[in-house]
């Protein structure tokens, strides 16, 4: 699945629950309270996974916010990283 499908996704569980769109700020503050939350998670797989996805849908709601393509960027990225790649 692209990330552009989880970022179409997302935008349309927030219109459909009715959220007021968060300002930015309250989700760098949640992404920060669910990052500690993964480091004291640590050891335990499977709130480490639920804190994960947690950071992902705040990451992909700030994706959807500015309506950027994240499939592009991750080609991008894939690119840049075949310098790294030792032949």
């Amino acid at each position: 699945m692209s990330l552009n499908l989880y970022i179409d996704e997302v935008r349309e569980f927030m219109d459909k629950a009715g959220f007021s769109p968060e300002v930015e700020g309250e989700i760098f503050k949640m992404l920060e309270e669910e990052f500690s939350l993964l480091k004291s998670s640590y050891g335990n797989e499977e709130k480490m996974q639920h804190q994960i996805y947690d950071m992902l849908f705040l990451l992909f709601e700030i994706a959807a916010k500015h309506n950027m393509d994240l499939d592009s960027e991750w080609i991008k990225g894939k690119e840049k990283k075949k310098k790294y790649l030792i032949k």
